[in-house]
């Protein structure tokens, strides 16, 4: 009865393994175990709606919040999307890679008739037909410790007319259950898990690849907003500096038509008129290119003039904080956050998994194997009476048999076996497995030296950003002196002309100065809000900044 147990045991295993295998897929298929082999995979991918314009509309104009510019940017910048599609693709790279630990199931079925010739009598028969029918199944199994498992039945029915077969169809079964392990190579972890781990990381690579664009897209399209709010600022500028030359202008013709003007100061503010109206021209198409770049970074428009309105700002110019931090500090903060660092320390850790996989095929291979086996014969047994000769034998008596009497023998194991070896693969000069190691020590050693190069460099550009803030500060304080000071000789050179001591000239250019000292200041404030921007790019927390979540920008529009 114990015997009996035992011999079932790799049977029941072999069941229990097939309809844990069927289960699995047909929970995966969702009832279906078979639609995984012809059906598209199933999948998320990025869709991107229509555009939408999260700001108010008020007289053909459409006021946006920079937090707007950017919720729109995330949403809807084609580039950013692209993005989104190969973090996509990368997980199921992942997933490809996990598929060489999935079961393998395999059957098979043959059927074979051959009529041949014979050429003695101990043949059976003039001529010998053979009726042979075959089928086989499998289930294997790869583990990550480097073992495999595999569960092999099969099945032979052979109907012979030769005349010496006492089965008449003679029925084989078996069934084997092999063990494999690597013993040298592959021992405790195989090369398919060292490219799971590896994909795993180019996984969190794409991810961090996704933050780095992103960034580089929010600062453009902020960028380009407080360009265009300048733009703006710019054409009101020019439009008040036409408005006032203007005034001059009749001015002067109404004192040149009562003889206390010459001819020449009327000459003068026609030409001024006429300058600072192609300045304004000017700044209004300026202003049209400037949104049309936003409105590429923030839509998903083929044309930009699609856009419905003039953008205006809601966001009101303002002067940030002044940094606090040390530079040490700002540096610690971008090796911790910045995607470029992340990525070189991803890849560094990717070289030593390839450092691991090399030293890992520097080792011959060995492998034990261990099996067990089990066989049952069956059939209808034909008993032959060969007193009289092999060619005229009687039929003595016939015993039923069949599939039944195979199955019997195969499950109360009365014939079984075992299967003991290793096998031994020792390449002689091991080239390949030498060259694959050096080259993984050298990539391993590029990697960190990439490591410090993007260190180096994002260090370089903390300082350049840190400059620019520093500069933007002393250029608004100049800029503010230069417009009080300019408002002051604004002033005295409109008294002084209205009381007839002044000249056109005198108040034309203490206009332009004023207007341009405007002009200059507004310019500093914005440079100043755009290098804080740049800041925050570089230490790589422009995310942090707005309250941003990597993983809610991950799967926007993605479904």
């Amino acid at each position: 009865m114990n015997k009996l147990r035992f011999a079932r045991f790799p049977v029941t295993v072999f069941c229990g393994f097939a309809l844990w295998s069927f289960c699995s897929s047909a929970i995966y298929a969702q009832g279906n175990p078979f639609s995984k082999y012809y059906r598209d995979q199933k999948i998320r991918s990025v869709r991107v709606g229509r555009t939408e314009i999260p700001g108010s509309k008020q007289a053909g104009k459409v006021y946006l919040t920079q937090e707007d510019v950017i919720t729109m940017a995330l949403r809807q910048n084609l580039d950013v999307n692209v993005e989104r599609h190969n973090y996509l693709f990368d997980s199921w790279t992942l997933e490809r890679q996990k598929g060489v630990y999935d079961p393998a199931t395999t059957f098979g079925f043959n059927w074979d008739r051959a009529k041949t010739p014979t050429a003695s009598v101990l043949a059976g028969g003039d001529s010998i037909t053979n009726i042979l029918t075959s089928y086989a199944s499998s289930y294997r199994q790869n583990f990550s410790t480097g073992t495999s498992l595999e569960l092999n039945f099969s099945g032979i029915r052979n109907r012979s007319t030769s005349f010496f077969s006492s089965l008449v169809p003679a029925i084989n079964t078996s069934f084997e259950f092999l063990f494999r392990q690597n013993l040298l190579e592959g021992f405790g972890r195989i090369g398919p898990d060292y490219e799971i781990e590896i994909s795993r990381n180019n996984l969190d690579i794409s991810e961090q690849e996704f933050k780095r664009r992103a960034h580089e897209i929010i600062l453009q399209a902020l960028d380009r907003y407080w360009d265009l709010q300048f733009a703006l600022q710019d054409i009101q500028v020019k439009d008040k500096s036409l408005q006032l030359a203007a005034t001059v202008l009749e001015h002067n013709k109404a004192r040149y038509e009562v003889g206390t003007a010459a001819r020449l100061e009327v000459i003068q503010a026609e030409a001024e008129a006429a300058s600072r109206r192609e300045e304004l021209i000017r700044s209004q198409f300026g202003y049209r290119r400037i949104q049309d770049q936003l409105v590429k970074l923030i839509t998903n428009y083929q044309d930009p003039r699609e856009f419905p309105g003039e953008i205006a700002s809601s966001t009101q110019v303002y002067t940030p904080q002044q940094v606090s931090e040390s530079f040490d500090t700002l540096q610690a903060m971008a090796l911790e956050m910045h995607p470029e660092i992340q990525q070189a320390d991803l890849d560094i850790l990717n070289q030593k998994i390839n450092l691991d996989l090399s030293r890992n095929r520097l080792r011959p291979t060995l492998d034990l194997v261990a099996g067990y086996q089990q066989f049952g014969l069956g059939g209808r047994r034909v008993v032959l009476d060969f007193s009289r000769g092999f060619t005229n034998a009687q039929i003595v008596d016939v015993i039923p048999g069949g599939l039944q009497d195979s199955f019997a023998q195969l499950f109360n194991a009365d014939f079984y076996g075992y299967v003991v070896g290793v096998n031994l693969e020792l390449p002689i000069f091991n080239t390949e497995a030498r060259a694959e190691n050096a080259q993984a020590q050298i990539a391993l050693e590029r990697a960190q030296l990439r490591q410090e190069s993007v260190k180096q460099a994002i260090s370089l550009e903390i300082r350049d950003a840190l400059t620019q803030i520093e500069m933007n500060q002393a250029r608004l304080q100049a800029a503010e002196a230069a417009v009080r000071f300019g408002r002051e000789r604004l002033e005295g050179e409109e008294v002084r002309f209205d009381v007839g001591m002044g000249t056109t000239r005198e108040l034309i250019e203490a206009q332009r100065d004023l207007l341009e000292a405007e002009s200059v200041l507004l310019r500093a404030q914005i440079d100043l809000i755009k290098s804080h921007n740049l800041l925050d790019q570089v230490l790589g927390r422009t995310f942090d900044r707005y309250n941003i979540r990597l993983a809610d920008a991950l799967q926007t529009n993605v479904r």
